[in-house]
């Protein structure tokens, strides 16, 4: 799976510091995300690493989700983003098919994820993990599948993460916790195109 950045248009400024709703989200959009390249080594004996930051977290401003230039603007980029989201992963390319001259097609194998919040972006050195932030919430990642019409250069990716865990923390103001947003997990639809990629994640319901 490639990783990349599609600028993401119509994501309002919701006013400073505005409130999570606490109530858990079923089958509604929660969280949107680009990335950026170059991006930093997979651990070893993994194919890829998927390292992306979110543009919008439930109803977080943006202020919320960047850190301010001098003058009180959100800086919308990899380098001042408080969360972003880390999974290793192993991809497998399906055989090719004679009868399908259209599509190839990838699987990104199930694995785990993490998100981590720092409120010091800047200060991560992208070839140490360990200062990346603190890990507030994990999640399983369920096997997805890559389907491209152009050899892997483009495409579409569908993929659902389990909740499994997750740590409250402070932000200004209020205290944010993962579980009352998407105590669930959620589905992720992407967009991609050469090393860059965007999407938007659906809230899993009770119940589905």
């Amino acid at each position: 799976m490639k990783l990349a950045t599609f600028v993401l248009l119509g994501i309002p400024l919701l006013g400073s510091y505005a409130s999570l709703n606490a109530q858990p989200a079923g089958s509604q959009v929660v969280m949107a995300y680009i990335n950026e390249t170059p991006l930093p080594d997979p651990l070893p004996g993994f194919d890829g690493l998927c390292l992306v930051y979110y543009t919008m977290v439930g109803d977080l401003d943006l202020k919320s989700l960047f850190m301010l230039d001098t003058l009180g603007n959100p800086q919308v980029d990899r380098e001042h983003a408080y969360f972003i989201w880390v999974s290793d992963y192993k991809a497998q390319n399906l055989p090719a098919n004679k009868n399908n001259k259209v599509f190839a097609f990838t699987m990104i194998l199930q694995g785990t994820a993490t998100i981590y919040y720092t409120n010091r972006p800047d200060l991560r050195n992208w070839a140490d993990r360990r200062t990346w932030g603190a890990p507030v919430a994990t999640f399983v990642r369920k096997t997805g599948m890559f389907q491209s019409t152009d050899n892997g250069k483009s495409g579409t990716f569908v993929n659902t993460a389990e909740f499994s865990s997750s740590t409250p923390f402070t932000l200004p103001g209020q205290t944010f916790d993962f579980k009352n947003l998407i105590p669930n997990g959620m589905t992720c639809f992407e967009t991609i195109a050469g090393w860059y990629e965007a999407g938007t994640c659906v809230a899993i319901g009770p119940g589905q």
